[in-house]
């Protein structure tokens, strides 16, 4: 990852952080927006609402205030457009090197703004009125500035212990989650199911007794604690032998996918399918072409695995997939099996994984499966990690680099 798409995710990564610390220092009646309609974060309440810019500029070691004319801006235009709301405008930004007593950002910053001439900031110019009152903007505007990012993750874990999580789980399981629970809010599209109250985020965050594996978890510098938690958490599930488990795998979103798929079925099947008692025939559904599908088959038979498609000649049939294989034993009691695994195109044919329920859903990589039902299913989402993160978090690997 280079350095720019790293501070990138920071970014993001910040915001969230101080979405979370609001959500957690708000009171119960309060609601939040993630991403609402002013600003990245809304705080809500029956007499006004506190509209949050949020900006991280670790690579800036002094305050300009050109680095700021865009939030600023934007708010201006809110504002005109708002003037009579109950609206309190905050622009909460880290510049790294910037000390007390801190810069001021008033009147004469929103002014030199006003009369810039970077051309990247003149639609949001041109579409001020000229009668812009900058005297009542400024009376409801505050420019905090904001801790460094690890200070920030300290001051929002210390919140998580304010709300009765125990300090032992909030590294790699409350923490996490709670940011898994932000990002997902952010990406909605309806305005309405971005917002969230203490009461309703503290709830969904205590139900959730697994750690989140995505993008932006994986992004933290936690990451090999939450692997290693996540590695634990799997194991108890995956010792048991009558499992009937599917894998529903993105490859577009996996770096390692190409060298490293076959190896992985090769061995989660070496682990967790080689017994007599293990009975179920788990499924592998690609986000690819039936083309693509076949030439893993082709590898995996290299190695020694069988696979059925389902296919008879060129007719997909669902009794003829979901079939039994035939298992007979060596005369030195080796357990043969007709086929191993079953593999299938989930754009071709994966709502035929309704058909069956499992006991265990491991969807890897970021794959849609909007029409796939996880109802009374194990499901595990295991984003933003690599193949042979995936085996070691499974147990079929002791290693991850």
């Amino acid at each position: 990852m280079s350095r720019t798409a790293d501070y990138t995710i920071q970014g993001f990564l910040y915001q969230f952080n101080k979405t979370i610390k609001e959500i957690l220092s708000a009171e119960n009646d309060h609601t939040i927006a993630v991403e609402g309609i002013a600003e990245d974060i809304e705080v809500i309440s029956p007499e006004a609402t506190t509209a949050i810019q949020c900006k991280y500029h670790e690579t800036n070691t002094s305050f300009t205030a050109s680095a700021v004319y865009k939030p600023l801006l934007q708010m201006l235009n809110h504002f005109s457009d708002h003037p009579e709301e109950s609206i309190r405008y905050v622009l909460f930004a880290h510049f790294a090197g910037v000390v007390t007593p801190y810069p001021t950002v008033g009147k004469e910053t929103f002014e030199a703004a006003l009369s810039s001439k970077d051309k990247n900031l003149q639609k949001y110019i041109t579409s001020l009125p000229s009668s812009v009152d900058l005297d009542g903007f400024e009376k409801k505007f505050t420019m905090e500035f904001g801790p460094s990012y690890d200070e920030l993750v300290t001051e929002v874990s210390a919140e998580l212990g304010y709300n009765g999580f125990a300090a032992n789980d909030i590294e790699t399981l409350a923490y996490p989650n709670a940011i898994q629970i932000v990002a997902s809010l952010s990406v909605k599209h309806d305005q309405a199911k971005r917002k969230i109250s203490k009461r309703q985020f503290l709830s969904k965050l205590k139900s959730i007794r697994t750690t989140a594996i995505s993008h932006w978890t994986l992004a933290l510098r936690s990451r090999e604690k939450l692997l290693q938690a996540k590695r634990k958490q799997l194991k108890v599930q995956l010792n048991k032998n009558a499992r009937l488990r599917y894998f529903v795998i993105d490859p577009s979103r996996i770096e390692d996918y190409e060298t490293e798929v076959v190896l992985f079925i090769s061995d989660y099947i070496g682990k967790y399918h080689f017994k007599p008692a293990h009975i179920r025939t788990p499924i592998l559904c690609l986000r690819a072409t039936r083309d693509e599908v076949q030439g893993i088959q082709v590898r995996l038979f290299a190695k020694g695995i069988v696979s059925t498609d389902g296919y008879v000649g060129t007719q997909f049939e669902k009794a003829h997939f979901f079939r039994d294989p035939l298992v007979s034993k060596t005369a030195g009691g080796e357990i043969r099996r007709e086929f191993h695994i079953r593999i299938l195109s989930y754009d071709d044919h994966g709502e035929t994984l309704n058909d069956r329920k499992c006991d265990d859903l491991f969807i890897i990589g970021e794959p849609s499966c909007e029409g796939l039902g996880t109802e009374d299913i194990n499901a595990e989402r295991l984003s933003g990690t690599t193949m042979k993160e995936v085996k070691y978090v499974m147990g079929v690997s002791d290693v991850h680099e």
